[in-house]
């Protein structure tokens, strides 16, 4: 950013903070504080290209870093192992190792579809016959995914069958089908080959058939291998490559959120992810997202497309999130070119493209996850280091509002929370599972607050108070480094990496003007200059565990929102946040060709592990060490409409739903 662009920056924020009275940060003890369950939605097993069961992607996430809801969400196509079994070795490179293959383990005989085999030599020089990912998700993952989540310490039937899609014109979603997932019914009688009428993952199942773009079986359940269109699941559209075919998968994904919507309507997501990793939209070829294209998945999903997962996993690889000039080949970067804080510039960047859908009061939410694979050169589990991945719940988490006592615990209840919007993002455990955000009219009795996600109707000219209360976690986080953060050392402060303290919080405040039409010229533009902070704090008021932060919105006259972020790092940090306290891009530890790599915040203490990368011979703070000194939570807005205005898209898609309950 140009020191002109800043100084505007500044003085445009300064003059809404201006507007803004009754400031105060003050610790408070609450008789009852809101509280989150933390889990992921994200990551990966040995079903394709993770190192780790399905077993030991749960029991780590769960009984290790404490998560209490999460899916297994590998990606849509097919794959040549037994999700079963462990594969440590598997790293960057799949011909190192090749694990435990489907067809030693159930048989060839046992798989289903058209036959195909692995797309390059394994190891021991063979090609080797691929399950397609239907067959998985339905006849191995769930009841895996089930039995888990009966045989834990602390049954936690809040386990489910996700799937990365890889989305035809596009990269990657995240997206849930539950159908009849009931992992709370499970019964241990029935074999885990078997698929019980009552309790599946079909309707995953065949939604990943008709839709990844790598499942090109045409064949399909119960059909005859070989025989296009002889089983079951009807009418699969296959996309041809070439030119054109961005274009043409892009209509194939609408199709896809549109079965959703008409299918599964309350009890399916779709999500985004990754979405700025590979770049901009091509209309040739399979990669990146525009925002036209979220606008018109909402418009064609309202209750199943309302997010993107703008804060990726990867946050521990040399270059974090994975996203890097050249990702796509030469000249095709990520959008953005590298991550901001850790989080993809659609979602980091203030009066971006997350405020310039939130600008139309569209229902589109902010959600994070650790896309796992693996933890890079430390190939066991029970090591800490990382030059790639984390665990899910190890470094980020997503906080869904823990439900009312008596309520039934099943998956639903993680869908419904993610589609409301009441949900908020962390990295490295900055602040815990207690959260109150919400938004209220003074002087006037009898109107509800609206928290998270909800919708304040103001009378015209009332004040709006805004309180935000969070909790400081007791005790470490899960880093495995002591020694004091680079980051902060830079500017004086000795601050343990596993004890960081939240030091600066923003408020974010956006107009709202409307839906813009597909038809409009503004359709494709991802901008909304009226976003800017509104308020903000820092840690020089606050004491003791929970602090809150409140401010009011005087004479409201337009509809508006308002969305948090907060850090452990002030402004101006040295190649971390800008003066605005705006976080810098993240530098790659590995430039593409050969180019000199940036400059980076030394690693100076005696403690800094051996696995830094280095420039002119001294260690700089890289890999998991830099996530760790980086750290940012986001929560996702309150919306506030003047009452004589008509009801914002949130509201009416909220209502959509309720009708759709009914």
């Amino acid at each position: 950013m140009t020191c002109g662009v800043l100084s505007r920056r500044l003085l445009a924020s300064a003059s809404v903070i201006a507007m803004v009275t009754g400031f105060l940060a003050t610790p408070t003890t609450p008789a009852v504080a809101d509280s989150y369950m933390a889990g992921d939605f994200h990551n990966h097993t040995t079903c394709t290209d993770g190192s780790v069961s399905v077993e030991t992607l749960i029991k780590q996430s769960i009984n290790v870093f404490h998560l209490e809801w999460m899916a297994s969400a590998d990606h849509g196509g097919n794959g040549i192992r037994d999700c079963r079994f462990e594969d440590p070795t598997y790293n960057f490179d799949p011909t190192t190792a090749h694990g435990t293959l489907w067809e030693t383990t159930i048989t060839i005989a046992k798989l289903k579809g058209d036959v195909a085999t692995s797309n390059s030599a394994s190891p021991d020089g063979a090609q080797h016959r691929v399950m397609w990912r239907w067959q998985s998700i339905e006849e191995f993952v769930f009841p895996e995914v089930a039995r888990m989540a009966r045989s834990l310490p602390n049954p936690n039937p809040m386990i489910y069958a996700g799937l990365e899609t890889n989305v035809p014109g596009h990269e990657h979603t995240s997206t849930t089908v539950l159908g009849a997932q009931k992992p709370q019914n499970f019964n241990d009688n029935v074999p885990v080959i078997d698929v019980n009428p009552n309790n599946n993952a079909s309707a995953l199942a065949e939604f990943e058939y008709r839709f990844d773009r790598s499942d090109t079986d045409r064949s399909g359940k119960g059909g005859t291998p070989g025989t296009p269109e002889s089983g079951i699941w009807k009418g699969k559209v296959v996309v041809p490559g070439g030119a054109g075919s961005g274009i043409a998968g892009h209509a194939k994904a609408l199709s896809s959120v549109q079965w959703m919507q008409t299918n599964f309507p309350l009890d399916s997501y779709y999500l985004p992810a990754h979405l700025e990793r590979a770049g901009v939209f091509d209309p040739n070829a399979n990669r990146g997202y525009n925002i036209e294209h979220l606008r018109d998945f909402n418009n064609a999903g309202p209750t199943v497309a309302f997010g993107f997962e703008t804060q990726p996993g990867h946050q521990a690889s040399n270059n974090r999130g994975e996203y890097r000039v050249n990702f796509g080949g030469p000249g095709i970067d990520s959008v953005g070119k590298t991550t901001f804080g850790g989080t993809g510039v659609y979602g980091a960047t203030i009066g971006g493209v997350w405020d310039a859908l939130l600008g139309e009061g569209r229902n589109w939410f902010f959600f994070a996850s650790s896309d796992w694979h693996n933890r890079g050169q430390f190939v066991t589990t029970d090591l800490r280091g990382s030059t790639n991945d984390f665990y899910p719940g190890e470094y980020q988490k997503l906080y869904i509002p823990r439900p009312a006592a008596g309520v039934t615990l099943r998956p639903q209840v993680v869908v419904d929370a993610v589609r409301k919007g009441n949900s908020y993002s962390v990295m490295g455990d900055l602040i815990t599972g207690e959260l109150t955000y919400t938004a209220e009219v003074i002087g006037l009795s009898g109107l509800p607050k609206a928290h998270m996600g909800e919708t304040l109707v103001v009378p015209r000219g009332r004040t709006v108070r805004i309180t935000l209360e969070v909790n400081r976690p007791a005790g470490p986080n899960n880093s495995p480094y002591s020694f004091n953060n680079p980051s902060l050392a830079q500017i004086g402060i000795a601050e343990p990496l596993n004890r960081p303290v939240l030091r600066h919080v923003d408020f974010i405040r956006g107009n709202i003007t409307g839906v813009i039409p597909s038809a409009s010229p503004s359709y494709t533009n991802g901008t909304n200059p009226s976003a800017q902070i509104v308020a903000s704090f820092n840690q020089s008021a606050w004491t003791g565990q929970k602090w809150t932060m409140t401010f009011t919105i005087p004479n409201v006259q337009t509809n508006q929102y308002v969305r948090v972020r907060g850090t452990n790092l002030p402004p101006a940090t040295p190649f971390e946040t800008n003066l605005q306290g705006d976080p810098l891009g993240d530098p790659d530890v590995t430039p593409p060709g050969g180019a000199t790599p940036p400059d980076f915040v030394p690693c100076t203490d005696a403690a800094c592990p051996a696995h830094m990368a280095t420039k002119n011979g001294a260690k700089v703070s890289s890999f998991d060490v830099a996530a760790w000194s980086d750290l940012w939570f986001y929560l996702n807005p309150i919306f506030i409409r003047v009452m004589d205005q008509p009801k914002l898209l949130v509201e009416t898609n909220a209502d959509l739903a309720a009708s759709l309950r009914r």
